[in-house]
């Protein structure tokens, strides 16, 4: 049997240059020398008779061979890492690397106690989290780039699984400093927007085509209204400003106590948002990552059951 002349450190060293962009941060990363990663990729390049990085205004940039080592040489290292997870697996020991997401709702509340739990209990598991918007994490669960990821329920790609984690409440979140006419946790209807600055999703996420109908009500006519995805920087100008906006309850959690943000839920009609674990259908995730995921939405699912305990919203599949 011919073994092929490409070496697996070759192929680290390749992917840590480009993802670094910077062979002195690809050394640190993986714990070698400068020379030796530059060693690496010009033995490989040799190899493969062409070249697979260029630089152009000071960037590193996949050349089109390049650009399909990388994904094949992706492919091969997170086969090799799941092969020794699961011997050790094996072996009754809990290591290895996990790669989740989330979506921002939830690491505000839900990330650092489950982490710090699963920490105590599994130390030599390396964690990398990726936070960003639905589409986008279960593009990358999909093409194995990670191992699950935490959403709000959607229509789900083919090749995907979702398991139903719990359901959300939208809130009405103002400024303390601002808002002197309704009370922390009162409940209000959509009419309470009337004459409101509203900040909305943009059209591409996935709770914007809700907000659309909703405020397609004659009976609602807010003053003006500004498109922001980021739900942190939202958080962060609604606390200074007149503008308000609608989230969910979940990312609203450390702001339970109502100091800085005043935090209404919107009964009338009542706004609901479900949170679903996704997985790749026909791979089944490594030990770990099935204990972080159980660890992170046991903590979400008990965030939102504090949330239904103070307003009474049932929190279970519908």
């Amino acid at each position: 049997m011919a073994y092929p002349a490409i070496k697996i450190r070759a192929l680290q060293a390749f992917v840590a240059v480009y993802e670094e962009q910077s062979f002195s941060r690809a050394a640190e990363r993986e714990n070698t020398t400068q020379s030796g990663m530059s060693t690496q990729v010009k033995g490989l390049e040799l190899i493969l008779g062409t070249p697979l990085l260029i630089r152009e205004r000071k960037k590193f940039m996949l050349t089109p061979e390049g650009e399909i080592v990388y994904q094949e040489a992706q492919s091969i290292l997170r086969s090799l890492m799941a092969t020794e997870q699961a011997v050790k697996e094996m072996q009754g020991s809990v290591g290895g690397a996990v790669r989740f997401g989330m979506i921002p709702s939830l690491t505000r509340s839900a990330l650092i106690p489950a982490l710090d739990e699963f920490k105590g209990e599994f130390p030599d598991v390396e964690l990398s989290l990726l936070e960003e918007y639905s589409y986008s994490l279960m593009r990358r669960v999909l093409d194995g780039e990670l191992d699950f990821a935490l959403v709000p329920s959607t229509e789900l790609p083919a090749g995907l699984t979702g398991k139903f984690i719990g359901r959300d409440r939208e809130m009405l979140v103002s400024s303390a400093a601002h808002n002197k006419d309704t009370a922390h946790l009162q409940s209000v209807s959509l009419s309470a927007l009337s004459g409101a600055r509203l900040i909305v999703p943009s059209r591409p996420n996935v709770r914007r085509k809700q907000f659309d109908m909703l405020l397609n009500n004659p009976g609602i006519k807010v003053a003006e209204t500004l498109e922001m995805d980021g739900m942190l920087a939202t958080l962060e100008m609604v606390a200074v400003t007149d503008w308000v906006a609608i989230l969910p309850s979940a990312i609203c959690y450390p702001d339970k106590g109502g100091l800085v943000r005043r935090l209404n839920p919107i009964t009338d009609p009542p706004i609901s948002l479900d949170y679903v674990l996704v997985e790749k259908a026909e791979a089944a995730p490594p030990r770990a990552a099935k204990l972080l995921a159980k660890c992170l939405t046991h903590h979400i699912a008990n965030i939102l059951a504090d949330w239904g305990d103070t307003f009474d919203i049932e929190n279970r599949e519908p």
